[in-house]
């Protein structure tokens, strides 16, 4: 505030009128909207900024294979000349059916597993059961998210040394966890029918083995008494197989990938919504509506020729 502006000794009137202000401040306005050049529509500028930052976002993913190696653009040498990504990501347009298969697994498993489990087991049908969805949860999971969606999909990006490697170690460990869990509920299958045959023949000298299917893993893996319980491996192992693909293609095989390509794709999309909305009407320079097409025709054209053939 300038000193004359507060004056007790010059006068009554220590404040600028307001209507003086306001017709200095419109009347700055509206020189300074007069000439036109200035106009910005800022929701277009900010959908355009959106747009060319994600899409930059990408093409620097692909060139640098999901960020395994620093980026060549503007460096005069790069550390690690890696072999860039050459395709679009490629992940389903929804995962409604990928969710609704593992369901479909975990419940058709659980009550085949508790149908092999609760004749002989003295908890009956809701106890067999509930045995069953334990193991079918434990099994169509870690199948699906341990060895699908992290260890096959980071195995498909070498040039990711530490991922790499840990999927390297990862997958065995999962395949073989899924192994043994299987041929456990097989055994303990086999387990629950010699109980309930010792328990008919009034015998009691076996029924303590009930709780020890690992001892019997160890000792014979693959030496099952009855039908049921080498039907209850091949399901779970079938089951696993088909939780496992559906990981491996939840999303494009380099992880990041589909992330980075969607979010591309929709600032697209809305920076194409923005650019009708603008020239239908809205007061945007043509310049901007000029700069917004030109890389929405880039994104497009570069969106069409990185798909894969």
């Amino acid at each position: 505030m300038a000193a004359n502006d507060f004056n007790p000794v010059a006068g009554p009137q220590y404040y600028k009128p307001e209507d003086e202000r306001d017709h200095r401040s419109r009347s700055l306005a509206s020189d300074h909207f007069a000439s036109g050049a200035h106009i910005q529509d800022f929701d277009l500028q900010f959908s355009l900024s959106r747009a060319r930052r994600d899409f930059e976002n990408l093409k620097a993913f692909r060139r640098t294979s999901g960020w395994a190696f620093d980026d060549p653009i503007g460096k005069e040498k790069s550390g690690n000349a890696g072999k860039p990504i050459e395709r679009s990501a490629i992940y389903p347009d929804s995962h409604i059916l990928t969710f609704s298969v593992l369901a479909v697994l975990v419940l058709f498993e659980g009550l085949a597993n508790a149908y092999f489990f609760s004749g002989s087991s003295d908890l009956g049908l809701l106890g067999g059961w509930l045995q069953a969805i334990t193991v079918s949860f434990v099994n169509v999971i870690t199948a699906f998210f341990v060895i699908g969606y992290l260890c096959l999909r980071h195995m498909t990006n070498p040039q990711k040394r530490w991922s790499f490697m840990a999927a390297i170690i990862g997958l065995p460990v999962a395949v073989a966890f899924i192994a043994v869990l299987n041929l456990a509920a097989a055994h303990y299958r086999d387990l629950l029918e010699i109980h309930a045959a010792t328990l008919a023949l009034g015998g009691t000298e076996v029924t303590g083995e009930l709780i020890a299917p690992i001892q019997h893993l160890i000792a014979a893996p693959f030496s099952f008494q009855t039908l049921e319980a080498y039907l209850l491996l091949t399901l779970g192992l079938t089951f696993a197989i088909i939780a496992a693909y559906k990981g491996r293609t939840f999303d494009d095989a380099i992880p990041g990938f589909g992330v980075v390509q969607r979010r591309a794709e929709r600032s697209a999309r809305e920076l194409n919504r923005v650019v009708k909305k603008a020239a239908g009407g809205r007061n945007s320079p043509d310049e901007q509506i000029a700069e917004a097409q030109l890389l929405l025709m880039e994104m497009a054209e570069d969106f069409g020729s990185a798909r894969p053939r």
